[in-house]
């Protein structure tokens, strides 16, 4: 895979006009990270490496990170709708609109969906110390010491933060929250015992609930995780239809020809689907996907129009 400054400068002196007088692609494709290090940016290098072997031509993996993600996505969003530029999105890129209003990228207008490549999902865990082994056990204790019992997450906005936020609402307690600019810090302090729960992706906590240090109350997705089959999830805790997870995806600026993203969905579908990658993937505590792009589309249509009520519910609980 290229990734140095000298490959990026050769292709960018190839004039537009030669380059693209061939089949697709004929010269290197970015892929644009709006976060860099965890699943998602392995998950892209892992995709990159296989597309370049697949489609013959070199693929650049770089993060433009910032503003929650919108920084890539704007980035994206605006360049040549030709294949070359792409944008490996997270879920966030779909409550950006109900967080940042008019400075958000909406994701519905700007892109045009390829395929979802995975989803994870996130769980509630609690260090060893506070004497909790299940989620109805942290309810009645935090029931009981209203506002007192603290949890983290990466950020206020994040889909751990919202689940959370939505969780406690139906459960009818009262936690404090602690946000994070990163998960790696989270995790590091509910280790530590300074923040006695979080929500986190499963990759990011797997290793500390395996070794005793943290204690896995349950998964936010709809089905327990491969990773953990013995933890429960949420919805079988008492919570119908709870279901928040974090997904990775790709998608071109809109306007890219439907040629383009047929080739671009019919490898990458393939990729994450291959058996290496997807023990990769389960590794992380991931579940490849590899949708259709109509099916990405409706999808992501789906959960902008999801977020704006839990987002406006979570800003209240915040202020109370």
């Amino acid at each position: 895979m290229l990734l140095c400054a000298t490959g990026a400068l050769v292709a960018s002196t190839i004039p537009a006009s030669a380059a693209d007088t061939g089949p697709y692609p004929n010269r290197p494709i970015r892929l644009i990270l709006a976060f860099s290090g965890g699943v998602m940016d392995s998950l892209a290098r892992v995709l990159g490496d296989r597309l370049e072997q697949a489609l013959g031509q070199p693929v650049v993996v770089e993060a433009r990170t910032g503003a929650s993600g919108n920084i890539a996505a704007e980035y994206v969003a605006r360049a040549a709708p030709d294949g070359y530029t792409l944008l490996v999105a997270p879920v966030t890129i779909t409550v950006l609109p109900s967080t940042h209003g008019a400075r958000a990228v909406d994701p519905v207008r700007a892109f045009a969906p390829i395929t979802k490549l995975a989803t994870q999902p996130s769980l509630i865990v609690a260090n060893a110390a506070l004497g909790v082994n299940t989620l109805p056990d942290l309810i009645a204790l935090a029931r009981d010491a209203p506002g007192k019992i603290a949890y983290a997450t990466p950020g206020i906005g994040t889909t751990q933060h919202l689940a959370a936020s939505l969780l406690w609402n139906r459960a009818k307690v009262d936690l404090l929250h602690v946000p994070y600019s990163n998960s790696s810090q989270v995790i590091k302090d509910v280790v530590a015992g300074q923040v006695p729960v979080a929500l986190a992706l499963l990759a990011t906590v797997e290793p500390f609930v395996r070794s005793g240090h943290l204690r896995a109350l349950a998964t936010t997705s709809a089905h327990r995780a491969a990773a953990f089959p013995d933890v429960p999830t949420v919805t079988e805790l008492g919570f119908p239809g709870f279901d928040f997870v974090t997904w990775y995806g790709l998608v071109a600026p809109k306007g890219t020809p439907h040629d383009i993203i047929e080739t671009l969905y019919r490898e990458s579908a393939r990729i994450v689907h291959t058996p290496d990658v997807r023990n990769k993937l389960v590794l992380m505590g991931g579940e490849p996907v590899g949708n259709t792009p109509e099916q990405f589309s409706a999808e992501i249509r789906a959960d902008v129009a999801r977020w704006p009520a839990i987002v406006k519910a979570a800003t209240v609980l915040d202020e109370r």
